[in-house]
């Protein structure tokens, strides 16, 4: 009776076994059947040869006395570089930005990192904001942004007082309009931005919404849309890369499509969109997301090289306070 008992027992733990087999494969069926395919045969950028120094900085702004925060990551050698400013997006200053920008650092950029945020704020998607207050404050975020940029190229560090602009998301369409009004502005490397408002609002806000939306919230969107990047593309010269995954549900990729279109119908200016498949928003600053990554600094690497003035060796060693003058006074330590 007891080996009867015990032959039970063993026959139920086999049964339950074998459905947690069957269970286990089922689910990674269903899984790898719903994977998208990513894209194949990238490349990692290559390691640079620069050693880099990084300090805080404090920049211009558009309102009297204040000062917008910035990370400045410049090789360690003397002498004038290729510059690029990094604009984050709308998620605020993330570490990650600054990992990209020592890496552009290491192959011979000077890179400033810019806290946009640090002056004004925009209410994008309240309900309540009154639409004066938001158009003020946006114009004058973009104003900080310009005066910004325009510092950094007259700087010591810059060569012919020319620099690049990298923009993420909002940071994108931020870097497309300081190219628009900037002739410093020598070439935009644009991640998974949004260009066209009108039909960006119209696929995330819903009919409903907006039929019971207020007066101040209609004009909000009308000059939202009326003011997009890729409405003002016609003004600007500098030559653009853009990236963007294919798998993004927060900017669609057909705003990169748009804004590719807008960009080639120029007289003037090279443009090219690379495309990630299987790949969502922000997948230059994601871990799990290293092949896309590497490849896409790569490709921004050559790009910036190749529209952007290289470096001269210095006939003599640069005058070290002015480079100083630059910094965040009282704040030389590194952020690792």
């Amino acid at each position: 009776m007891i080996r009867s008992f015990l032959s039970i027992i063993h026959r139920f733990f086999k049964f339950i076994r074998i459905r947690y087999l069957l269970l286990f494969i089922l689910t990674v069926l269903m899984v790898t059947s719903c994977a998208r395919p990513r894209t194949s045969n990238l490349t990692p950028a290559p390691t640079g040869s620069y050693d880099y120094e990084e300090n805080y900085v404090e920049l211009p702004s558009s309102i009297e006395n204040a000062t917008m925060t910035g990370y400045l990551v410049r090789p360690s050698k003397d002498g004038k570089f290729p510059c690029v400013v990094l604009l984050h997006g709308k998620g605020g200053w993330w570490r990650a930005y600054i990992r990209y920008a020592r890496k552009l650092a290491s192959h011979g950029f000077s890179s400033l990192v810019i806290n946009y945020y640090s002056v004004h704020q925009v209410d994008l998607e309240g309900l309540r904001t009154p639409f004066v207050q938001r158009k003020s404050n946006f114009e004058r975020q973009n104003e900080d942004i310009n005066r910004a940029v325009s510092a950094f190229a007259n700087s010591v560090h810059c060569i012919h007082n020319k620099v690049g602009l990298i923009g993420f998301s909002l940071g994108a369409d931020k870097a497309f309009r300081a190219a628009a009004s900037l002739p410093v502005v020598k070439a935009v490397v644009a991640y998974y931005g949004p260009y066209d408002y009108a039909a960006l609002i119209k696929k995330r806000i819903s009919s409903v919404v907006l039929a019971l939306a207020t007066e101040d919230l209609l004009r909000w969107k009308n000059y939202l849309e009326f003011h997009s990047p890729a409405n003002k593309i016609q003004n600007t010269k500098a030559s653009a890369l853009m990236f963007h995954g294919v798998a993004d549900g927060l900017i669609p990729v057909q705003q990169s499509f748009t804004m590719m279109k807008k960009l080639r119908a120029r007289k003037s200016g090279y443009a090219q969109l690379k495309l990630y498949e299987g790949t969502g928003h922000n997948f230059v600053l994601r871990r799990r997301t290293p092949r896309e990554r590497e490849d896409s600094i790569r490709l921004a690497l050559i790009f910036l090289k190749n529209h952007l003035p290289q470096t001269r060796e210095p006939s003599k060693a640069q005058d070290v306070s002015k480079i100083r003058a630059f910094h965040h006074p009282g704040n030389d330590q590194q952020n690792s």
